[in-house]
């Protein structure tokens, strides 16, 4: 098939599919996706013959005659998100913000890369394609909701925020990965990294300026505008490409460079036609190397990229919605509507193919994940209370009161923040988002933090076995499974610290506040003086039978509350037992 009779099938295609799924109330980059699958080579329509007519006739066999289109489209979309990005609106987010996202994308991130290696994959390809499903989706989420009528909901800046940092990290993942050739050494990825801050540090402090000053020289012509934006775009991103980045990479610098110019709007407002073309382009393309027989026939990845794209990201992404001060409803509306994986995540797994990092089974896969995802979240978002509800009737009693806990003592913390920072005069100014409240008495504190302490003491102990049996001959298995073992050791013992000091301090409270319990107030602190000492004791015995364990770094936290206690010891000495 001539590249011309390629491009025009393309074309028709894309326009009829993007306008079935408009009506449909979908977002049409799905609708392009579609059409991609059945317009490849490996498309089921290939061998369709219909009352005489041929489908093979019209079949793409060879999407590199798109090729060049798809390439300028995932710049375009790049160089969109670009116009988008501001540093000073990212500087006025609030470091909560950024706490929550990190709890999304982690969470997200943890489960792939665990799941993934269980499954055999290497090391660097787990991690890339975790990180790729922690990325929702900024122009997916934007038409779903904005179909829906929810674009107006009192959670859209704080989705709005998670996604522009999502967009940002991606795009600097983008940098890291341009590497060809497959493995990275840490020096290597030091060296990367470098490389990736150093080119976005001179983007906003030197060439910022010297393109504003450029398209200043241009402005006075909207064509000559236009055509000096695609230039520095092609531009930006053939010098992105010579020093070791993407091409995609250097397209984001050009559209942020470009944002804070007094042009940027005219710019934006000229290019989004050709935006909205090429990019379906992109998409398109990747529908062509779909093949439907390939993911069925590799059907445990297909499902795993279902379960981590929808069940863990939902579970994510409510419980940092969550910590961000979102009631349980609030909440489970955000969890559906951050579902869709992005389409950024399409370019991260095709540049890693490209780069020997990511298996090409990958991407089809991948790809069919964004439209399951999707669609669920099309559904999802309209029964924020049905799943609210449900949620509610199967979640133990414990997990319910532990997510209060997080989120009363989140707000707790933001409030302490915004009393206490400068810079929170300037943050409290943005939109605030509304709770009830759901903290917990002093009594219950206790009662579940010290419930919680009894299991993660029970479950550190358990992970801290095979820790130690790594070291007989015998067990020397368990080694493969070390890093999870570790990592789960860790957490489940620095939780149980922080639960244990949370108890005792409820105790306390509930002491301080009784006529009688005060006067005993300083041998409750002997206690809690001696049971922190024995904990320490016990971190660096445990470190001395497994050095492997790191426990030692544990010797501190626990050091450090019990001179706490000893400080308490002596106030209440002081004060005759009346008060702390």
């Amino acid at each position: 098939m001539e590249a011309a009779l390629a491009v025009g099938i393309s074309i028709t295609v894309i326009m009829l599919s993007a306008l079935l799924f408009d009506r449909l109330k979908l977002p049409n980059i799905l609708g392009v996706l579609v059409a991609g699958m059945l317009m490849g080579p490996y498309s089921p329509l290939a061998s369709v013959n219909l009352m005489g007519a041929d489908f093979g006739n019209i079949i793409i066999a060879e999407p590199s005659l798109v090729g060049v289109f798809a390439v300028l489209g995932a710049a375009l979309i790049l160089f969109g998100i670009g116009l988008e990005f501001s540093v000073i609106k990212i500087a006025q987010l609030g470091p909560f913000t950024f706490v929550a996202a990190v709890i999304k994308i982690g969470i997200v991130y943890l489960a792939g890369y665990a799941a993934l290696s269980l499954l055999g994959f290497p090391a660097q390809s787990s991690a890339l394609v975790a990180l790729a499903l922690s990325f929702s989706s900024t122009p997916i989420i934007l038409k779903l909701l904005e179909a829906s009528g929810k674009i107006r909901r009192a959670e859209m800046p704080f989705i709005m925020s998670i996604l522009v940092i999502e967009d940002l990290l991606a795009v600097f993942f983008l940098g890291l990965i341009a590497k060809p050739g497959g493995q990275f050494t840490e020096y290597e990825f030091a060296l990367s990294l470098l490389r990736v801050v150093l080119t976005f540090i001179f983007a906003y402090v030197v060439l910022s300026k010297l393109i504003n000053k450029f398209l200043t020289l241009v402005s006075y012509s909207d064509e000559l505008l236009l055509l000096s934006t695609v230039s520095l775009v092609l531009v930006i991103g053939y010098i992105s490409e010579g020093i070791g980045m993407s091409f995609s990479v250097g397209a984001f610098l050009a559209g942020s460079t470009i944002a804070g110019s007094s042009e940027s709007k005219r710019i934006e407002e000229k290019i989004k036609p050709f935006n909205s073309l090429f990019s379906s382009f992109f998409f398109f393309s990747i529908g062509l190397l779909v093949s439907v027989s390939s993911i069925l026939s590799n059907m445990p990845l297909l499902l795993l990229f279902i379960v981590i794209g929808i069940a863990v990201r939902f579970a994510a992404s409510g419980v940092s919605a969550y910590f961000i001060g979102f009631p349980g409803r609030g909440a489970c509306f955000c969890a559906a509507a951050f579902l869709p994986i992005s389409e950024l995540s399409l370019l991260l797994i095709s540049q890693g193919m490209a780069g020997g990092l990511v298996p090409a089974s990958f991407l089809g896969s991948f790809a069919f994940a964004i439209i399951v995802s999707s669609f669920i979240s099309a559904w999802l978002v309209h029964r924020e209370n049905e799943i609210y509800n449900s949620l509610q009737a199967i979640s133990p009693q414990i997990i319910i009161n532990n997510m209060r806990l997080l989120r009363s003592t989140a707000l707790g913390m933001r409030r302490a923040v915004s009393e206490t920072s400068k810079y929170y005069h300037v943050v409290e100014k943005l939109p605030s988002i509304s709770h009830r409240p759901e903290s917990l008495s002093t009594r219950e504190q206790m009662v579940l933090t010290t419930k919680n302490a009894a299991l993660l003491m029970v479950f550190s102990s358990a992970c801290y076995v095979p820790i130690f049996l790594m070291q007989v001959p015998d067990w020397s298995f368990l080694s493969d499974f070390f890093v999870f073992i570790f990592a789960a050791f860790f957490v489940t013992s620095a939780l149980f610290i922080v639960n244990a000091k949370s108890s005792a301090d409820s105790l306390m409270k509930m002491m301080v506040r009784s006529s009688t319990g005060a006067k005993y107030a300083p041998v409750g602190h002997i206690f809690i003086t001696i049971f922190f000492l024995a904990l320490s004791v016990s971190y660096f015995w445990a470190y001395q039978l497994a050095p492997a364990s790191l426990s030692v770094i544990l010797v501190l936290p626990t050091l450090i509350f019990c001179l706490r206690s000893i400080a308490s010891i002596i106030k209440s000495i002081a004060s005759d037992g009346i008060r702390l």
